[in-house]
């Protein structure tokens, strides 16, 4: 599987010389035999954990989460949810089975925007659920919210490093046969905020990554709305933490663990880099910057949770399936809510409304 993305990786550096490591990304992730397209999910079956396959806890509270948004707005007849990077559906699936008061009003319309085919031959089928390519996402939403839970981690990226006088972008070369990092010219960054350790404090050696990618999608997302909201939710930090963690910013997963490394391989695991909210706000400053843990609370996890307690608490002696999926909900709160696990998480929220800037 990965000796083609191989192949044809160096002939395409030996033609042009050194790669962006961006470039390099979209062939070992998203090229005909790329990660995504033969097969890497998420999933207790498949490479990795996010948020909704830890359960469905997390769905239930992002129902309740749009019901709200959509009451903000006054109710609409027509409330679309733009979900990019949707997977195999499983938070779609999670909202609908939480049955909130949008959907049952009719009102909810719910894209599920995902690139790999695999991928989309796993959503499920629901009247207000579509399942898209990102080229037929809606490209204009009257009122609704564009949602990604741990997309943006996954968009190409590029790598900097710090030289005696300025900054070098990595780049992909080829060395007896075999993919290996290259410390190619002097580039310009995009202007971090006064203070960043961009400046020349910055140790020697010292590497960033640069989400030209994720920064582009927040404002395509802000773009396509006309009253609504962008909500992201993602690990990472700010430019001073990915700073301080020397390079363990960028991370790879497959079936559950490492991987082989981020260059062995192409194709064979997935890549990604710890989201540098900074960069994510140079345009434009996020209207609120929660933690996970801070974000499922402000939203009613813990009423979930008490209403599970309740549940199990009545059922325990009988055991049934209501009273199983009850103490399953106290369990996933646990693992959503941990602060050193996913209930560190970062959740940015973008307002779009006309009426009021």
């Amino acid at each position: 599987m990965a000796e083609p993305i191989v192949d044809r990786l160096v002939a395409l550096i030996d033609e042009h010389g050194p790669i962006p490591v961006s470039q390099y990304l979209e062939h070992a992730l998203y090229g005909p035999d790329g990660f995504y397209m033969a097969g890497g999910r998420a999933g207790r079956g498949g490479d990795f954990l996010t948020a909704p396959e830890v359960g469905p806890l997390f769905g239930a509270v992002v129902a309740g989460a749009v019901d709200t948004w959509w009451r903000e707005l006054g109710s609409p007849s027509e409330f679309t949810v733009v979900e990019g990077g949707a997977g195999p559906g499983t938070l779609a699936r999670a909202v609908v089975a939480a049955d909130p008061e949008v959907l049952s009003s009719g009102a909810l319309r719910w894209f599920m925007v995902e690139r790999a085919d695999a991928q989309r031959a796993a959503h499920p089928t629901h009247a207000q659920l579509v399942s898209v390519g990102p080229a037929d996402a809606p490209s204009s939403v009257a009122a609704g919210v564009v949602f990604a839970n741990e997309l943006l981690d996954n968009l190409a990226f590029d790598i900097v490093e710090r030289a005696r006088a300025g900054w070098r972008e990595v780049r992909i070369g080829v060395e007896s046969g075999r993919l290996v990092e290259r410390v190619g010219p002097e580039v310009a960054l995009p202007e971090w905020p006064e203070g960043s350790p961009t400046a020349s404090a910055t140790p020697v050696g010292t590497r960033l990554p640069v989400q030209r990618q994720a920064r582009a999608w927040v404002a395509d997302a802000r773009a396509r709305l006309t009253r609504g909201r962008v909500v992201v939710f993602d690990y990472g930090g700010t430019t001073s933490e990915l700073v301080s963690r020397d390079g363990g910013w960028l991370r790879t997963h497959r079936s559950h663990d490492g991987g082989n490394g981020w260059l062995a391989e192409p194709g064979s695991c997935d890549i990604t880099t710890d989201v540098d909210v900074d960069q994510l706000q140079l345009d434009r400053r996020a209207d609120r910057h929660d933690r996970q843990s801070g974000w499922l609370r402000r939203h009613g996890i813990e009423d979930l949770v008490e209403e599970g307690r309740a549940t199990w608490n009545r059922s325990a002696g009988i055991g049934d399936l209501a009273a199983l999926r009850a103490r399953s909900r106290i369990r996933e709160a646990d693992a959503l809510l941990d602060p050193d696990g996913m209930g560190g998480f970062h959740v940015l929220e973008w307002v779009v409304d006309p009426d009021h800037g």
